[in-house]
């Protein structure tokens, strides 16, 4: 089974544009943004990843390579 790839959020937006990833083994900068990872799972469909995620396991992330459409809210969980 050949690996996927460790891939930069450049080039992830070059390979996936305008698309939501599900990345795995991936790096957060200091403000918590993606800087890199192995994606998944991808689609133009935000739906399709939410299903991909019950096939995977571990710590996932999801990500769009584009501007956030407009009808989005993004939600960060918190933990105590």
């Amino acid at each position: 089974m050949t690996k996927v790839p460790l891939l930069t959020t450049e080039q992830m937006k070059t390979r996936y544009p305008s698309q939501w990833l599900l990345v795995t083994e991936y790096e957060l900068d200091a403000s918590t943004s993606l800087r890199k990872g192995r994606v998944v799972a991808h689609s133009k469909d935000r739906d399709e990843i939410h299903r991909a995620l019950k096939q995977h396991v571990g710590n996932l992330c999801i990500h769009f390579t584009g501007p956030v459409p407009q009808d989005t809210v993004v939600v960060f969980p918190c933990r105590e």
